[in-house]
């Protein structure tokens, strides 16, 4: 497991990656690792009309294991970072939906997993 250090290093060389393939596919950035009191989200998106919460996961060993990552647990804490996202913006009843971004460390892909918390 790397050191912490070089986890953070990774982690924000993920998220700007991902911030790149969203932007190619037409999502418009928003907010970049927004925090409040409930937690951190890492981006925050608006794409066809939704906001759209993103979280970006690395792995090893493709998209079913970055999505297998997201224990009821962190789903449970995006649904609340988000909620308050939207208060803050007095925006409670606006459409959005929750995105992951997978990005594979050993082939370099990067896949988009629209509504991911649907699956």
């Amino acid at each position: 497991m790397p050191d912490k250090p070089n986890r953070r290093k990774q982690g924000a060389q993920g998220e700007l990656r991902a911030e790149q393939a969203l932007q190619r596919a037409g999502y418009r950035i928003v907010a970049r690792n927004w925090r409040c009191s409930e937690g951190e989200i890492d981006l925050i998106a608006y794409h066809e009309g939704e906001y759209v919460f993103v979280e970006v996961r690395g792995c090893s060993v493709g998209v079913p294991a970055a999505l297998e990552s997201l224990s009821k647990r962190k789903i449970a804490h995006l649904q609340s970072v988000a909620q308050a996202y939207l208060h803050s913006l007095q925006q409670d009843d606006v459409p959005f939906r929750f995105d992951l971004v997978a990005i594979d460390y050993q082939s370099g892909a990067i896949e988009i997993v629209r509504d991911a918390l649907a699956w």
